[in-house]
């Protein structure tokens, strides 16, 4: 059976961190949406964002119809993770949502700050951009995903997403699919 991991959560919560290391390990393909994302649009809005999701959930349907176990870095605001959901039971694969969070707000907080005055790229989300961002991000609901708290040590969290990934009969809750799922609409 293939296996299909999503990596949700804001900017500066350590999914990246996590996703590579588990590619390098496990040697699966991770699809990035910063990796997809050329240049953000100074008014980027909702159906920018859309296009640009629905590239990224492409790639990863061309991977799971190539029988390939997969891994996605991306926000999933909301009714992203649901499409994502559905491509996983459309090609009978393990739905493995990880959501990642800080739960140290100061700590969080220069995370983001270290992060933006040290890389050169100034597309990277700033603590107020997150702000902005946090209003529209759908909470994850207990017992739909493995919550990873990047307040913790990095090496506890891998051990135990390694474990939620590879362990066989792993039981989580469906997302629950509240209003219909229109492919291109995954925000609003």
């Amino acid at each position: 059976m293939t296996t299909l991991v999503i990596f949700s959560g804001l900017p500066g919560t350590g999914k990246s961190s996590l996703a590579a290391r588990l590619a390098r390990e496990l040697r699966w393909p991770l699809l990035c949406i910063d990796d997809l994302v050329v240049r953000v649009p100074a008014q980027a809005d909702a159906h920018f964002w859309d296009t640009q999701i629905q590239s990224l959930l492409s790639l990863t349907e061309a991977q799971l119809k190539l029988g390939l176990n997969v891994l996605v870095d991306s926000v999933f605001m909301g009714s992203d993770r649901l499409h994502a959901q559905e491509l996983a039971r459309r090609y009978d694969a393990a739905f493995r949502p990880i959501y990642c969070c800080l739960s140290d707000e100061l700590l969080w907080q220069q995370r983001v700050t270290t992060r933006f005055d040290a890389l050169p790229d100034q597309a990277v989300a700033t603590w107020d951009d997150i702000q902005r961002q946090r209003a529209f991000f759908r909470p994850w609901e207990a017992n739909t995903a493995l919550f990873m708290d990047a307040a913790k040590p990095l090496d506890q969290n891998y051990a135990a997403l390694l474990d939620f990934v590879t362990r066989p009969g792993v039981r989580i809750e469906p997302l629950p699919v509240d209003r219909p799922l229109l492919k291109g609409i995954y925000h609003g």
